[in-house]
């Protein structure tokens, strides 16, 4: 996959987290429109309704562009010394000089005298009011992070001189029509410097920051535990059954895997139990990719997964074929069986049984501590798995 595919796949699934982000709270354009009309109607009881309302993105020549076609542009203070701009037209700065000055808004024809200073200091609440509350509107959005701790500073005299201003390399522009008391229609917009911020939810792992990172990290992620992996004949395989017994090596709690849904394997682990519940100790630290998929490794047909907990693990202790006759198929569960089988092995000779009551077995002849594992297997858990061994005799 070519870094512009990979990209779009990102770019997807970014914007099914930002809908279902919108879904749960509210949408940037949303909370931009009921900023403005509840900031007019708490500090002049002004009936506002915001048309229109969008965001985007705009370099400096954009930003310098926008600045061209206002009438009041006001220069607003950011943390960390950001500058920030917040654009009016004549319509909107008449309506709010008429509402603080007679208390209503007029259909009177606009003048075109030079707006002032005192223009701005009145139409300096609209500006702070409407910054506050968009920032509270959004909440967890990280889009949050880019309005808040902005104030109205002061006046700024003409677009040339706004654009002298502008310092960062991108803004985000946040823009809508405003109908104010029914009689006159303006444009208001706030065009503030893009800034790089952490999630509010998730703590900092490191590493270089992608496009994409705030919203990735909030998407869900199917991890399967694959408790061990093993080949069988295609006639053994193809008689498997409910209450089939299957022979596990011995160490294989100690090298059970998380893999991801991709067949990547994520790390390995030691699986037992803990309050009750199955649990893994992760004994090997994960990287950002994984390691290579276990199926391309070995070779191995398929692992018996036990996903999601849909698979009940019966107690090992005195496991018997009849004590799981009730229970669901595990390969429909864990997934449809694999289209693929290695060949069946040529038939071999049988092993003579063992008979330990025979005189040619010498217990005493096994030196001390050998075939002993060493450490314990299941330090650590609460409720370590208790395992028996048993054979059948031929």
């Amino acid at each position: 996959m070519t870094d512009s595919a990979a990209q779009k796949v990102l770019s997807r699934k970014a914007q099914a987290a930002r809908r279902a982000i919108e879904a749960q709270g509210m949408s940037v354009e949303k909370a931009l429109r009921r900023a403005l009309a509840r900031t007019a109607e708490e500090a002049w009881n002004l009936a506002l309704i915001a048309r229109d309302a969008r965001r985007s993105g705009a370099d400096q020549d954009d930003a310098a562009a926008r600045f061209e076609g206002a009438d009041l542009i006001l220069l607003l203070d950011g943390p960390d010394g950001a500058l920030g701009f917040a654009l009016l037209d004549r319509q909107a700065v008449t309506a709010l000089v008429e509402v603080q000055t007679l208390g209503i808004v007029t259909d009177l024809a606009v003048d075109d005298r030079r707006l002032t200073p005192t223009d701005a200091v009145i139409a300096a609440p609209l500006v702070d009011g409407t910054l506050s509350r968009l920032a509270a509107y959004l909440g967890r959005d990280p889009v949050a992070a880019q309005v808040e701790g902005y104030r109205f500073g002061a006046m700024v005299e003409g677009a040339r001189v706004a654009a002298n201003l502008l310092g960062a390399p991108r803004y985000r522009v946040f823009e809508a029509e405003i109908e104010l008391g029914a009689l006159r229609i303006g444009r208001f917009a706030l065009i503030l410097p893009a800034r790089r911020v952490e999630s509010r939810d998730v703590p900092d792992a490191g590493g270089d920051a992608t496009p994409h990172a705030e919203l990735m990290l909030s998407l869900p992620a199917q991890v399967d535990a694959v408790l061990c992996r093993m080949r069988l004949p295609f006639a053994q395989a193809e008689a498997l059954a409910p209450g089939a017994l299957l022979p596990l090596p011995p160490d294989a709690l100690g090298r059970a895997e998380l893999v991801a849904a991709s067949g990547h394997r994520i790390t390995t682990g030691r699986l037992g139990q803990m309050n009750g519940q199955r649990a893994i100790r992760v004994t090997r630290g994960t990287g950002a990719r994984g390691d290579q998929s276990p199926r391309e490794e070995d070779g191995a047909p398929g692992p018996a997964q036990m996903t999601g907990g849909a698979v009940q693990m019966p107690e090992v202790s005195g496991w018997t074929g009849s004590e799981t006759s009730g229970d669901p198929d595990p390969w429909q569960a864990a997934g449809s069986a694999p289209e693929h089988l290695p060949e069946a092995e040529p038939d071999l000779p049988d092993l003579p049984p063992l008979d330990f009551a025979s005189a040619e077995f010498d217990p005493g002849a096994i030196e001390p501590g050998e075939g002993h594992v060493q450490g314990d297997e299941t330090e650590g858990f609460a409720m370590p798995l208790d395992l028996s061994v048993s054979g059948d005799d031929d």
